[in-house]
């Protein structure tokens, strides 16, 4: 793709989130919660969501693929396809906190080459693509320049996850990430992200980083930002996989706090692993 198919891809990234965004506002702060056969919340507004990006990709692109969380998957034969997640912090959502976005990305080949996270609530969205920069609206997203774990500031999605996804020594790992870091806070899920590419926080620990969806957008994100995203035990992200985004510069101190001679298979409960990734 040139350049000017990627800024285009980008545009039409943002647009569709933003005003997918509107849907969901139409149920924020008074919406029914229920409950998916893996234990997670659902919502209409995340239905919805998906419903109208699904019908604007295809208006736009009928050849290209889609995978989205409530259900949709349009098999294709083309090299692109659309990755969707509707509402991505349900209990952010659900709870009257601002704090949730709608996530697009965009695989070539596989691979995410475009992400986009909008966040209704706050009006704001970044944008990035392989080789053309991270966005956050018209100014270039950037990760922050510091350099001394004493000084990071840390997120998480939820303690909750720790108590349940991690082995005691995933978590004797995430104490040690507090004791030696600013302050840690749990502004979590895609949001979380977004405020390690645009310089609002430095490091990012999460024990289970989600299915695709949660996390493809953030691949481009993170990289074109100028950051780092693997797993605690510095490998590459898979679905459920354990996670670890970064500034870059403090990636390996803050993977160096976890015992990485097992992988996530020391850092994660297996029961909890396999009931999600089945």
């Amino acid at each position: 793709m040139t350049k000017l198919d990627l800024d285009s891809l980008m545009a039409f990234a943002s647009e569709t989130a933003v005003a997918a965004g509107k849907i969901t506002l139409q149920g924020f702060e008074k919406v029914a919660v229920e409950f998916k056969a893996d234990g997670s919340e659902v919502t209409e507004a995340d239905r919805a969501s998906e419903e109208f990006i699904r019908n604007v990709i295809r208006e736009r692109f009928p050849d290209h693929g889609f995978f989205g969380e409530e259900g949709a998957n349009v098999a294709s034969g083309a090299q692109y396809r659309w990755i969707v997640d509707p509402i991505d912090g349900t209990r952010s959502f659900a709870s009257g906190v601002p704090l949730y976005g709608v996530l697009l990305a965009l695989e070539k080949d596989g691979a995410p080459v475009v992400g986009c996270a909008h966040f209704p609530a706050l009006d704001e969205t970044i944008v990035a693509a392989t080789g053309a920069g991270c966005w956050r609206g018209e100014t270039r997203a950037t990760v922050s320049a510091c350099d001394n774990l004493a000084a990071a500031r840390v997120i998480s999605s939820g303690l909750e996850y720790w108590r349940d996804w991690a082995t005691a020594e995933g978590k004797a790992g995430f104490n040690r990430l507090i004791e030696k870091t600013r302050f840690t806070r749990t502004w979590g899920d895609c949001f979380g992200y977004v405020l390690i590419a645009t310089g609002r926080a430095e490091v990012l620990a999460d024990p289970a980083c989600g299915a695709y969806w949660d996390y493809a957008p953030m691949l481009p994100i993170i990289s074109e930002a100028g950051g780092r995203f693997t797993t605690l035990s510095n490998g590459p992200i898979s679905a459920w996989s354990t996670a670890l985004a970064t500034n870059g510069l403090l990636h390996s101190a803050a993977a160096g706090l976890w015992d990485s001679s097992r992988g996530d298979a020391g850092l994660q409960v297996p029961s909890i692993v396999q009931r999600h990734s089945t």
